[in-house]
């Protein structure tokens, strides 16, 4: 695959994390436009991650061929759920309170597979290091705080106020992952797109 159509993918993956993000909170039963909203971002912000995906596989499968194909079918797997939970949610199959509590753990997912494909990426791939960094970050956070769930409980989205230490930084990981996830786009985007560094010639 061309890195080009990858850097689109990772753009259009950056404008619908920040719609999800205006729009976070919106239940189409409740808030009608701007759940839809939300939904369909969902399934978009989804979708995009499957080109970007597909890059690291291929760029890095000639010397690590098992390990990337697995953390790629991870990745299809954590993908096609997020996309699921949103239809799901679109079409009255699920709640807003059930979708946000299945929602977790495909993050979570979501992050095991930027730490995997980026940690193969960077060791076995000449692709731009630093926003592959960024992103594994991004996906450490997502993993961490479902860690931090399983020992401390899931957070209700009906809750008002702290829960305990551990739920409460769990949230806190994920809603910083959250953040930052759009200028893991914007960055990965970009460098995907810059051309190629010339080789220093060799010194006589």
């Amino acid at each position: 695959m061309n890195s080009r159509w990858a850097a689109y993918a990772a753009y259009v993956n950056s404008i619908a994390a920040l719609a999800q993000l205006l729009s976070s909170g919106g239940d189409p039963k409740a808030n009608g436009a701007a759940g839809l909203v939300n939904n369909a971002a969902g399934v978009i912000w989804a979708v995009s991650f499957v080109p970007v995906a597909y890059l690291f596989y291929r760029a890095s499968r000639t010397h690590a061929n098992i390990v990337s194909a697995a953390a790629f079918a991870f990745g299809l797997f954590a993908f096609g759920a997020s996309a699921f939970l949103e239809l799901a949610t679109a079409t009255g199959q699920l709640t807003f309170d059930q979708e946000t509590i299945a929602y977790y753990p495909v993050l979570g997912g979501i992050g095991v597979w930027l730490v995997m494909a980026g940690g193969v990426a960077i060791m076995e791939t000449t692709l731009p290091r630093a926003p592959i960094i960024f992103g594994a970050v991004i996906g450490g956070l997502w993993f961490l705080a479902n860690v931090l769930f399983g020992a401390g409980g899931l957070p209700s989205p009906t809750a008002e106020g702290p829960t305990n230490d551990l739920t409460d930084s769990g949230i806190l990981l994920l809603e910083t992952a959250f953040l930052l996830q759009p200028f893991w786009g914007l960055w990965l985007g970009r460098a995907l797109l810059a051309p190629p560094k010339p080789k220093a010639s060799a010194r006589p």
